[in-house]
């Protein structure tokens, strides 16, 4: 058990940089619990991709990964009185994040009405 210790360590590391988990102005039970779920369900979350990544042979680090996922980006566009989405080009790790996740690429022009539709 003491050999695998290093994970926990690290572990803990990620969920106080890079997912920021260190005391917030919560002063409800309620609040702070909560606040604990939603952070430790993130860790989970990131740590899981982190190590399918892996399993497929692709080396990346949390914070990365965390780079890839928020370079998926929409801008909204108005154009003759229409809304559209443009979606923002991501990292090779994005793509490669969303493969590995069998997500469908959204299209680079959505219509604001069909947005929706199409990332959900």
């Amino acid at each position: 058990a003491y050999h695998n210790l290093w994970k926990i360590e690290k572990s803990f590391r990620i969920m106080k940089s890079t997912l920021e988990v260190q005391p917030v102005f919560h002063w409800t039970e309620a609040r702070i619990k909560g606040h604990f779920v939603v952070c430790f369900l993130a860790f989970l979350l990131a740590r899981t991709l982190e190590f399918r990544l892996q399993d497929a042979g692709i080396k990346a680090s949390p914070e990365k990964i965390r780079e890839a996922i928020n370079s998926l980006n929409f801008a909204k566009v108005e154009i003759d009185g229409r809304a559209y989405y443009i979606k923002t080009k991501g990292t090779d790790l994005s793509t490669k994040i969303l493969r590995l996740l069998r997500m469908k690429q959204p299209n680079n022009v959505v219509a604001a009405d069909d947005f929706h539709k199409q990332v959900m």
